[in-house]
């Protein structure tokens, strides 16, 4: 049934749409529109069946009397009345009921069950006892102005006892229904306070998580980020925990090595639970610039529903590693200009003492000077050999084999998407040149393809040999851009406006970065696209001729 007809404040508006917004006149109405509807029900088969019931002066006082209140229940602002007022109700129910069965053989009184249930559910025990007091006397009087004969006395009975039946236990379902709602509202509200300090809880854990600057990050056994602080989401260039693997920031094995296979990065060694200490990488991130990078792990206690979680701990260690090269480089610097002077110096003093006729005084402070200057030459010789630069060899690169590499980094990123890749390389790609500068390249043009490409799309590698050229192709099914932009993406920070309507993160820089590279390798890009339509871009290299790898 509907909720208890409470008193509650003032309405602000006694429209008919505004009352039946509100839950206790609701409640009142639909009490009484039951009753209302199965006494014109009754009143319907009256009329087709024992007509004549309609010349008993009573029983049309009755039905009188409960259109009545059915119609003033309408009428009356519920929210204005209080708990005392709305008794009346079920109480002039009881007495139009009463009028309706009087002089009959009682099947109407069985209508009392209406109003009894109401006192039952919504009043207190006094209520209920004056409801069935009242149908008692009712019953009583008109007993009295009847013929008195013992069935009739025994129906009398029968019904009186099955309404305190039924009243009694309504009554003790609605007052245990009333101590468990208010138990649950308790619970409810203590539950609640529970939950806003737990809230409060995590967000200092948050702000205390976000104001280290070590970068963090929780990783479970299927290789996802349950969460990151914002040093890890600046440190790899993503926006949240969520962002797809990989990012545009790329770990090496080495400050310009070999990219670190996707099964050896940090994420997916934390994700197979393995555990190390200050595990020196390198990290290319998406702003072209390099980080030393010292990365831990430790497990996490997990919880009865949450997988098992090891935790990424990164710190950037660029500072002291650069600090440290500088330091080295000062040192080979200024001892190569100490080195200088004093060979001068030591020189000098052998002419000096190839001098014939001097003093054995001063050939013996001259024989001092020397000997201490050749000591501090084999000091700086020393620290020169020690800090001695090494430098980078030339490359023979198999652009298959970067390709290749590149495809398989951006793979998951695709599936992610529901992108799907494509590579088609000819095994006779080799092209001089740095490796490491090559695949800066491929990442640009390829995680371009993917970023750019919606839901269901295609890209494709090409790569060939072609008169003395090696041709990589990339083509996608993207969003390509208008005619007008293509001419202007080699300006520094231009976007075309598909790129910025797509809502895809980016700097404007790639492709300036991009061309930079391929002119340094003495290539050139050539670019095709149509807006809606997708992208090619064709990579044209040199060939090389000797097929050795670099490692």
């Amino acid at each position: 049934m509907a909720a208890a007809p409470q008193p509650e404040a003032p309405p602000r508006d006694d429209s008919a749409p505004g009352r039946w917004s509100d839950t206790r006149t609701r409640s009142i109405w639909q009490w009484q529109l039951v009753l209302a509807v199965a006494v014109a029900a009754i009143a319907v088969m009256v009329a087709l069946l024992t007509p004549t019931t309609f010349t008993r002066v009573v029983f049309d006082a009755g039905v009188g009397l409960l259109i009545l209140v059915s119609a003033a229940t309408i009428a009356v602002p519920w929210r204005r009345v209080g708990r005392a007022a709305v008794a009346l109700v079920p109480g002039l129910d009881i007495v139009a009921i009463g009028l309706m069965a009087a002089g009959s053989d009682g099947m109407l009184t069985i209508l009392w069950v209406f109003p009894v249930a109401w006192f039952a559910t919504y009043y207190t025990l006094p209520w209920l006892v004056a409801a069935l007091s009242a149908i008692a006397v009712i019953l009583t009087i008109d007993t009295l102005t009847a013929e008195v004969t013992p069935t009739q006395t025994l129906q009398v009975t029968v019904v009186l006892l099955s309404l305190v039946f039924i009243g009694l236990t309504i009554a003790t379902g609605s007052r245990r229904t009333r101590a468990f709602s208010r138990l649950l509202s308790r619970q409810f509200t203590q539950l609640e306070r529970t939950l806003r300090r737990v809230e409060a809880q995590e967000k200092r854990a948050m702000a205390l998580f976000n104001s280290v600057d070590t970068a963090l990050a929780r990783v479970d056994r299927r290789g996802v980020i349950r969460s990151s602080n914002h040093a890890f989401q600046r440190l790899y260039s993503v926006n949240d925990a969520a962002h797809p693997h990989p990012t545009t920031a790329v770990e090496y094995d080495a400050y310009r090595g070999s990219p670190l296979p996707p099964h050896d990065t940090m994420i997916s060694r934390a994700a197979r639970g393995e555990l190390f200490e200050d595990r020196r990488i390198w990290l290319f991130d998406g702003e072209g610039r390099w980080h030393a990078l010292d990365v831990t792990t430790s497990a996490v206690v997990s919880t009865a529903d949450e997988r098992e979680v090891t935790l990424l701990s990164v710190h950037d260690v660029t500072a002291a590693v650069t600090a440290q090269e500088e330091k080295r480089t000062m040192t080979s610097v200024v001892s190569h200009e100490l080195r200088n002077p004093l060979t001068a110096i030591i020189g000098h003093v052998d002419l000096l003492l190839d001098r014939d006729g001097l003093p054995p005084d001063v050939i013996e402070k001259l024989t001092v000077v020397e000997n201490a200057g050749q000591r501090m030459e084999r000091l700086i010789a020393s620290v020169l050999e020690k800090h001695k630069p090494t430098a980078p060899a030339a490359e023979t690169v198999d652009l298959r084999r970067v390709a290749a590499a590149s495809v398989d980094a951006f793979r998951p990123a695709a599936q992610n998407a529901q992108l799907t890749v494509d590579a088609a390389l000819d095994a006779d790609l080799f092209v001089s040149g740095d490796a490491f500068r090559l695949r800066q390249v491929l990442d640009n043009l390829i995680g371009n393809a993917v970023k750019y490409t919606p839901r269901g799309g295609h890209i494709r590698v090409d790569g060939r040999r072609v008169q003395g050229e090696v041709r990589l192709a990339i083509s996608d099914s993207g969003i390509g851009m208008a005619a007008a932009d293509i001419d202007r993406i080699y300006e520094p920070y231009f976007r075309a406006q598909s790129a910025r309507d797509s809502g895809a993160p980016g700097t404007g820089l790639g492709m300036v970065i991009t061309r930079e590279i391929v002119e340094q390798h003495g290539g050139r890009l050539e670019f095709t696209s149509a807006l809606g339509r997708g992208t090619t871009v064709v990579l044209h290299l040199a060939a090389h001729d000797e097929e050795r790898t670099t490692p």
